[in-house]
C-alpha cells in the first residue's frame, strides 16, 4: 500500500475520479484534510467474496461440535 499522501479536500474534490482509480489499482491511500483541519482517510478495501450459505452452516455446526467437545472434556478433567 503506498500512502497515506496528504491532499486538500478542494484537490480530492476537482480529481476524484483520478485518486479513485489510483486508490483501486495502486493501492494508494490518501489523507485528505479540510480547511478547518480536519481529515479523513480513503483507502483501498479487500473484497472479500461472499461466503456461500452451505459453507457458512458447515462452519458454524463444526463449532457448535468444537466448543461442545472442548466443554465436555474441560468438565471431565476438573477433580473438585
Amino acid at each position: 500500500m503506498i500512502g497515506p499522501i496528504g491532499i486538500t479536500q478542494e484537490q480530492a474534490e476537482e480529481h476524484f475520479d483520478f485518486i479513485m482509480d489510483l486508490t483501486e489499482t495502486q493501492r494508494v491511500c490518501w489523507k485528505i484534510t479540510r480547511e478547518d483541519g480536519k481529515s479523513a482517510m480513503m483507502v483501498p478495501v479487500n473484497e472479500i467474496p461472499h461466503v456461500p450459505e452451505e459453507l457458512q452452516t458447515q462452519v458454524e455446526e463444526f463449532q457448535k461440535q468444537f466448543l461442545e467437545a472442548n466443554n465436555a472434556a474441560s468438565g471431565s478433567n476438573n477433580l473438585d
